[in-house]
């Protein structure tokens, strides 16, 4: 037992979070169960082992067939008051074999947790063999049968990615007579007559426990599907998608037992329902009888009504076989039905049906369909049935059904959109990584122009002309670009002063440029081309190395010289905020830095406030900070963020604590405004709602430490302790993932409650 409970603990924690396979699958599983039989059955409590086999039907439904057989079990009279000790000390304990067979509908509930929970509901015959024989007298097996139906409870856990562990509990109903079991020959049986006659209900309960290892085999698991191969998959599965009404006239044909006095008769009607999805779906029917075995609208006295479920075992557009369970009433006219052999009268009653059957596609909304089916009724009265003991007792039918299927739903091939949107996906991932070479080379170029590397240069300049082209454009404008080069460059033709004459007016353009209101990088890109021009274009042509070289020089020492201006003007971007936090100057300025610009200050105004603004190339604000502190100004009062804190409150007793808290600055002050609010859980949950004022010091150490000290109010109902009373606040925080980590400790009344909090401070967004 300690092994198995080791095993199943191992499995539970490497269990991965899924449920079971998409598509129709096939189930295969053995099991093993312990079984408290009901005391009246007089059979020991023990073990049974079997298999299921079975089909998966989608994620969720799953049919079965279910074999179980006894491992040892013993007929015992134990645990019996009323048998006298002389047939208790007389009984012989014998082997009792019992076989249950029958099926069982599974429905998984599909969490994507590590429990996948799951229903079950079955029936079936269960056979008992018992050795009656007298002692020492040869062996005389007595068998008798039961109908049993059951419910179960039960969770998977994923072991692997077909190979599930179902651990589930089960109650199993039967009826039975106990005399079956404890009769034994050449035995005094006048004990069992009495106690059959005090104990007339035969119903049994069986209470078990059961473990088995689940493999599917076929199908794919949910993870595996995208988008796209749903799309593709529900296109080529009937064409329909999700939800489906399902229209279903037909006809049937009814061969009755032959020891009931219903004749055998056509049945016209229909069926009525919905698909689930493209695997499963359920109906209700009706049908009416015809006169004379013929078909016809001449209505006999007899209908039959009710509903079945339907599972489909492929959804693919051809022959499509399916299995279908259901039930309901046989409803014949009392008084007006006229049997077989013009007897009349007959009885009516519930019926259970099962059956196979096929689809045939006609187009997307059109299917004809044909099944047989096995009918079951008892010949016992309604208000009966559930006393039904031996599969005996069943009359079985055989129907026939044929008919047309009409399906309504949304049309499924969505394929062009769902392609498109996978194209967009591609397009964007691929012009990421064009940007991302960018950005990578821009870094090398910077280091091509500080080392007068016009060659390095060059390469580097050329490969980021072409990803710009190839981010910017389709293949077919890049074409076009580069003919329109193509054509240019052969048009081109310079004598070496007049491009000397170019350069130094480039040159002398891009300086003025500076005063206008373009970028940095604009003027670079004017002088990256003309480099490009003189190193690889038709310029090259017209001059000698050692010119080329000098007026590559002029471009490379220019393009430097913009460089660093952006480094710098990068460097005091980055540098402004912290700066900004050591600052507490009296005077207004309003700081304005914009790409490949220096930082300028505005005018003094008139209250004492620092605002920083940073715009883009177009001018558009992209950031702004007020008063050097992290937030956005309302009035008076700066919003910094929220707090998230754990914890513990302790007095006579401790108590893990979890809160919020709101972080507030006050312009022209140093204060801070930090109110809270915590629970307290455990035995008697507590809470907490505080107010408190805390001033901050600035501390040099490596890090931005920030230790700070406060007062405040509060009312603290936690550990025992109840109080309304002013707070004492010790604390410190540091800077850490663009927010602030703190732990702090608080007083409640200075002496009564302790709060220790540890928490994060998210900054305002």
């Amino acid at each position: 037992m300690k092994k198995i409970i080791t095993f199943c603990a191992l499995a539970f924690l490497g269990a991965n979070a899924n449920a079971q396979l998409k598509d129709v699958t096939v189930t295969l599983q053995p099991t093993v169960s312990y079984n408290w039989f009901d005391n009246n059955t007089a059979i020991e409590d023990g073990v049974m082992y079997g298999g299921r086999v079975g089909f998966g039907f989608g994620e969720a439904i799953e049919l079965r067939g279910v074999y179980e057989k006894s491992a040892d079990l013993k007929n015992t009279v134990d645990g019996f008051d009323f048998f006298s000790d002389d047939f208790v000390s007389n009984f012989d304990s014998r082997n009792v074999d019992i076989e249950r067979i029958g099926g069982e509908f599974k429905a998984n509930i599909p969490t994507r947790g590590t429990f996948v929970p799951y229903i079950t509901l079955g029936a079936g015959v269960q056979k008992l063999t018992v050795d009656i024989a007298a002692i020492d007298a040869p062996t005389n097996e007595q068998k008798s049968e039961q109908i049993y139906a059951n419910v179960g409870l039960g969770t998977q856990i994923k072991l692997g990615n077909r190979l599930f562990l179902n651990l589930e509990a089960k109650n199993t109903i039967f009826n039975m007579d106990p005399a079956s079991v404890l009769f034994q020959e050449g035995q005094d049986q006048s004990d069992i007559e009495d106690w059959l006659n005090n104990n007339d209900n035969s119903r049994m309960y069986n209470w078990s426990v059961l473990a088995g290892l689940q493999l599917y085999l076929g199908g794919r698991s949910p993870e595996e599907f995208s988008d796209l191969d749903r799309a593709y998959y529900n296109k080529f599965s009937g064409g329909l998608g999700g939800f489906k009404l399902i229209v279903e006239p037909a006809g049937s044909y009814v061969n009755f037992d032959n020891d009931t006095n219903l004749a055998d008769s056509y049945f016209l009607g229909g069926r009525v329902g919905f698909d689930l999805n493209q695997y499963v779906g359920v109906r209700g029917f009706y049908y009416q009888a015809t006169r004379n075995e013929e078909i016809s609208t001449d209505w006999d006295d007899m209908a039959m009504y009710g509903g079945e479920f339907i599972a489909k075992l492929n959804v693919s557009r051809g022959l499509v076989p399916y299995i279908n369970l259901g039930g309901g009433y046989l409803n014949v006219y009392e008084g007006s039905y006229i049997g077989k052999d013009g007897i009349n009268g007959a009885s009516s009653g519930y019926f259970a049906k099962g059956g196979l059957g096929l689809n045939i596609p006609l187009g997307r909304n059109v299917e004809v369909f044909g099944d047989a089916n096995m009918l079951f009724t008892s010949d016992r009265a309604n208000d009966d049935l559930e006393n039904t003991i031996a599969p005996s007792e069943l009359k079985e039918h055989t129907m026939y059904t044929v008919g047309v299927r009409f399906q309504l739903g949304k049309r499924a091939d969505n394929t062009d959109e769902i392609l498109q949107d996978r194209i967009d996906e591609r397009v964007e991932d691929r012009t990421q990584e064009y940007q991302d070479r960018i950005d990578e080379l821009e870094s090398e170029l910077s280091d091509a122009y500080k080392n007068n590397d016009t060659k390095k240069a060059v390469a580097i300049i050329e490969e980021k002309k072409d990803l710009e082209r190839k981010k910017d454009g389709s293949q077919e404008m890049q074409t076009t670009s580069k003919s329109k080069e193509k054509v240019k460059e052969s048009k081109v033709v310079m004598t070496p002063k007049e491009l000397e004459d170019l350069i130094e007016k480039v040159i002398q353009g891009v300086d003025e440029e500076s005063r206008k209101p373009q970028t940095v990088e604009d003027r670079m890109d004017r002088l990256e081309r003309l480099l490009l021009e003189i190193n690889t274009g038709s310029y090259q042509q017209n001059l000698t190395p050692l010119r080329q070289q000098d007026a590559s020089q002029k471009i490379l020492d220019k393009l430097n010289e913009l460089d660093k201006k952006i480094e710098r003007n990068t460097d005091r971007i980055n540098n402004l905020g912290d700066n900004l936090q050591n600052q507490n100057q009296n005077q207004d300025k309003t700081v304005v830095i914009a790409p490949g610009q220096q930082a300028t200050t505005a005018p003094p105004m008139n209250q004492p406030s620092e605002t920083t603004v940073i715009t883009d190339q177009n001018g558009n604000t992209v950031f702004q900070s007020d008063n050097a502190n992290e937030g956005v100004a309302t009035g008076w009062v700066v919003n910094e963020g929220m707090s998230i804190f754990t914890g513990a409150v302790f007095a006579d007793e401790v108590s893990m604590i979890i809160g919020i808290r709101g972080n507030y600055a006050f312009t022209n002050s140093p204060f801070k405004f930090m109110p809270d609010i915590y629970l307290a859980p455990g035995k008697n949950t507590g809470f907490g709602i505080n107010a408190n004022v805390v001033i901050p010091f600035d501390v040099n150490a490596g890090i931005i430490l920030q230790p700070y000290v406060g007062l405040g109010l509060g009312y603290n109902d936690a550990v025992g302790e109840s109080s309304f009373s002013p707070n004492l606040v010790l604390g410190t925080s540091f800077n850490l993932l663009g927010g602030k980590l703190f732990a702090d400790y608080t007083a409640h009344n200075f002496i009564d409650i302790h709060r220790i909090s540890v928490g994060y401070k998210l900054n305002f967004q």
